[in-house]
């Protein structure tokens, strides 16, 4: 097994600064990267565009979104869910949920009615507008990635986050709070 150094070489300078030294990239981080990576590479680009063309035949075919079709999907799997249930249910953010409703509401596709015995939950319902959007969109309706991952054993998954909690944790200029936003609004 070769080890690969993780400080970069030393070498002397080419500028007029006499006994200088220049920092080098590792020949392991410059030039043709690993097979391995590079097929890892080529699956992140496969999913990438796979996810962007379900979006845009999603657009195409509903006049939606990816994310506000899933929305839809959610209340129309679970009339009368609340807000902060469709937010756990697609796991992001409870005002993108809001703003989501607040987008399919003004489509007519779902209406909101208020708890006949707490005033103060608004509940989620699909209009006919809003389920026949769902009989004419292309599936998975979740969206490609969210499917594949729920296909996913347990196990299987576990090892997926630590791996890419690994890439993370290599990467600069990491934003966080994307982990909240939907892929089709990022």
């Amino acid at each position: 097994m070769t080890t690969v150094p993780t400080a970069p070489n030393l070498l002397p300078a080419t500028s007029n600064d006499e006994g200088a030294l220049a920092t080098v990239e590792s020949p392991a981080r410059v030039g043709a990267p690993r097979a391995e990576a590079v097929q890892a590479l080529k699956s992140f680009r496969v999913i990438f565009r796979s996810v962007r063309q379900h979006f845009h035949e999603v657009e195409r075919r509903c006049g939606v979104s990816g994310s506000q079709l899933w929305a839809l999907s959610v209340v129309v799997a679970s009339p009368g869910i609340r807000v902060k249930d469709l937010a756990q249910a697609m796991a992001v953010h409870q005002s993108t949920a809001s703003n989501l409703v607040e987008q399919l509401s003004r489509q007519a596709f779902i209406r909101r009615e208020r708890d006949r015995i707490d005033h103060r939950i608004v509940q989620l319902y699909p209009t006919d507008a809003g389920s026949t959007v769902i009989e004419r969109a292309p599936r998975p309706l979740s969206g490609l990635l969210p499917d594949a991952l729920a296909r996913l054993e347990p196990e299987r998954l576990a090892v997926l986050n630590e791996l890419l909690a690994e890439v993370l944790s290599g990467m600069r200029d990491v934003e966080p709070e994307a982990a909240l936003t939907p892929l089709a609004d990022i």
